[in-house]
């Protein structure tokens, strides 16, 4: 699941952020599903669901994102929300994150994020571009949920960190395991 930061500060970045997601959608299996979904003052399911690799799906989808004008503020809450909702349990599932800035429209309490991704059963990466993000909040919700954030400043930067995020995702795993050995 995509979770991608618009607002009007997104500006002179919005063409990295997409050329990033086109290349880590190139990556995928066709036995992938994906989802985007924007946020800016509010949340939007861009993709309309889980669609399916293929460039039958990505295509349109693509064409749409680059006529896509980013603007006002970054309700981070709402996007990370709306990402979460219809995840299947019987898949592996990661939100990839991408935003600049802080949280400044509707929930901005850390533990509120906090509480959003550990009860959520999925990874969070999340990749930062620009020096204006709010960093304790966004390693916190990664730390959470076993997954990482980082810094990035270019399209090559999104696809090797989104690789990265892939690699983790492509096996099972078991997480908050206690294993007692008796004898």
């Amino acid at each position: 699941v995509f979770v991608l930061d618009v607002p009007g500060s997104m500006q002179g970045k919005y063409s990295t952020l997409i050329d990033g997601v086109r290349q880590g959608l190139a990556k995928l299996s066709p036995a992938d599903r994906f989802k985007i979904i924007l946020f800016n003052n509010r949340s939007e399911d861009f993709s309309r669901g889980f669609q399916p690799v293929s460039p039958q799906a990505i295509a349109p989808l693509l064409q749409r994102l680059e006529q896509y004008h980013p603007n006002s503020g970054t309700n981070l809450y709402a996007g990370l929300e709306r990402g979460l909702q219809g995840l299947d349990t019987d898949r592996s599932t990661a939100i990839i994150l991408v935003t600049d800035g802080v949280a400044n429209v509707g929930v901005t309490e850390k533990r509120r994020f906090l509480k959003l991704m550990k009860e959520a059963d999925t990874r969070l990466f999340t990749f930062v571009m620009g020096n204006s993000a709010n960093r304790p909040l966004l390693e916190g919700m990664a730390e959470v949920s076993n997954g990482f954030a980082i810094s990035i400043s270019n399209a090559d930067d999104i696809v090797g960190q989104l690789m990265l995020a892939t690699s983790k995702v492509t096996h099972q795993a078991l997480r908050d395991v206690t294993l007692t050995v008796d004898g």
